[in-house]
């Protein structure tokens, strides 16, 4: 479905530098980091907006340069903004679609319009963001898109429509044929339904891994100041507090007790970005 290999790109003082993980189709993948670590960059590569300094990307098996007009008729993309079409009514924003993508289908458009309960004679500028994000994700689903790419979809909206949200991308992969790029910085959002998460901070890669080697491998614990500064085991970092020290460590055993927990991928994410800081001295 896609494939990205040692992607590179330097903008000014920020670097994008050596990116790289795939997805095959019928899953969600993750892409998470703090604001400012690359996730929009990389997005905007994956799409063909900005041309890598270095580096591959494959997109079902093609060059995005050399089979552009294929790719991008199988991509749908969902950002967080739309105020490029503020001006224009939902049902003309149907029609621009139409003349954009080969195998887009008016009816199917309609038919999630309806579901979502949107009026079609409405101003795209006048709607929330939820329902503008629901139109974007409307015209994404229409055309029979094979890979759709979100960036950051659910960022300032109320928890409700955020799960409505999800639960109709969840709905859309069933059966195997559509895969999902979710990048976002509200982590719950993922934490249910990603099968793969790739993590970048400052332009680098982190980690590109399954969930499930996520929760079996990675382990909080907590315990006395003493206890860490006598522990053989390799933290990636340790976070003192007044009466204890927790620290983050990958335990190949998946070992689990009273002193340890399963982390939340807030709390991986926390812990990697932190550990550059010098916690325990």
């Amino acid at each position: 479905m896609i494939k990205v290999e040692n992607l590179c790109k330097s903008l000014g003082d920020f670097k994008i530098e050596d990116i790289s993980f795939k997805l095959d189709k019928g899953y969600i993948m993750a892409l998470v980091g703090p604001n400012g670590s690359g996730k929009t960059t990389l997005i905007k590569m994956i799409l063909g907006l900005i041309k890598a300094d270095r580096g591959e990307i494959k997109l079902f098996d093609k060059n995005l340069f050399e089979d552009e007009v294929y790719v991008k008729d199988n991509i749908g993309f969902v950002f967080d903004s739309f105020n490029f079409y503020s001006n224009l009514k939902v049902k003309d924003f149907k029609k621009i679609a139409r003349e954009s993508y080969s195998k887009f289908n008016s009816k199917v458009f309609d038919s999630y319009i309806k579901k979502f309960n949107i009026n079609p004679k409405a101003c795209i500028g006048n709607l929330s963001k939820g329902e503008a994000m629901k139109v974007m994700l409307a015209n994404a689903l229409s055309h029979d898109a094979k890979l759709l790419i979100l960036d950051e979809p659910t960022a300032g909206l109320d928890p409700v429509v955020r799960k409505e949200l999800l639960s109709i991308l969840q709905e859309e992969i069933v059966g195997g044929n559509k895969s999902v790029i979710l990048s976002t910085h509200i982590t719950s959002d993922v934490d249910d339904i990603a099968d793969y998460v790739t993590f970048i901070n400052k332009g680098k890669l982190v980690f590109s891994k399954d969930m499930e080697e996520i929760k079996d491998k990675y382990r909080i614990l907590r315990g006395p100041r003493g206890e860490f500064e006598n522990s053989n085991i390799n933290f990636i970092s340790i976070k003192e507090k007044k009466y204890y020290c927790e620290g983050l460590y990958i335990d190949e055993t998946g070992r689990e007790d009273e002193k340890t927990h399963i982390p939340k991928l807030e709390e991986i994410i926390y812990y990697y970005v932190k550990g550059e800081e010098q916690w325990l001295t």
